[in-house]
């Protein structure tokens, strides 16, 4: 574990326990977003970068010029730009989801729970029941088991690899730790409690703005679910849409 990583952990270990109350009429999050970010959403993530967010300047400048984060985010100024202009909550996922019971409208999470181990999901899952509405919604992303072997048995062998094996390059997110089909997916999110499971498409389904938070569509598993009964608000229009893009605030109990 180089420098970096042990100082993150530390901190995400004393905050484990912190739990948040998020304000609005919507409440969006994102959990797992990296900094794949959308206006108007809750983004939970477990750097150093969303750590230093807020922080002046030089703080982040450092974290973006040690972690290599050109490679993902672009130029400074865009990095920069993305941690000033979103709302982060600094977390480890591996305790759960950061909030207070029942306090959440939709989560979302693309590409981040074939980083856990199969029992760290379900936990993860079950937390994400805990932290929904009555009638809250869930869509979940993931790399597709099923396109991974369709892959490997067309003869591509090397490409369909990369879905399980990932480079040598230090850091939990840069390996997956399992792979999920549809049954494989619904079967967990059926045990954390979830009903209504359904299989989406690209940039379809029940949640807002999917149109721009999807991506990765040629290999990617969309899976929507309920906590309950249905969301009253299931039918997005353009009004309930400018509302959802301010519920953003949020007041934290101690950890």
């Amino acid at each position: 574990m180089n420098t970096i990583e042990a100082v993150n952990s530390f901190l995400t270990r004393i905050k484990r326990s912190q739990r948040v109350v998020p304000k609005g009429d919507f409440v969006k999050v994102n959990f797992g977003s990296s900094l794949f970010v959308q206006e108007g959403w809750i983004n939970v993530e477990g750097s150093l970068h969303s750590f230093f967010a807020k922080w002046p300047a030089i703080f982040p400048k450092v974290i973006y010029r040690f972690s290599r984060a050109s490679d993902w985010y672009g130029t400074e100024d865009k990095y920069l730009r993305v941690l000033r202009t979103n709302t982060f909550i600094h977390h480890d996922l591996d305790y759960g989801l950061p909030f207070t019971d029942n306090s959440v409208d939709f989560l979302y999470a693309s590409h981040i729970l074939e980083h856990f181990y199969p029992d760290v999901a379900a936990h993860i899952l079950k937390d994400a029941y805990r932290v929904l509405k009555k009638g809250g919604r869930i869509r979940i992303c993931v790399p597709d088991l099923r396109h991974a072997v369709d892959v490997y048995l067309s003869g591509q062998t090397e490409r369909a690899l990369k879905w399980f094996f990932k480079s040598s390059r230090p850091g939990k997110f840069y390996h997956h730790k399992y792979m999920y089909d549809f049954e494989l997916l619904k079967s967990k999110l059926e045990m954390a409690g979830f009903t209504s499971i359904e299989r989406c498409t690209y940039q379809q389904g029940k949640v807002p703005d999917i149109e721009k938070l999807d991506n990765r569509p040629e290999e990617t598993l969309y899976v929507e679910a309920v906590k309950g009964a249905e969301a009253p608000c299931v039918a997005i229009d353009a009004g309930s849409r400018s509302q959802m893009a301010h519920a953003t605030e949020y007041s934290q109990h101690p950890s």
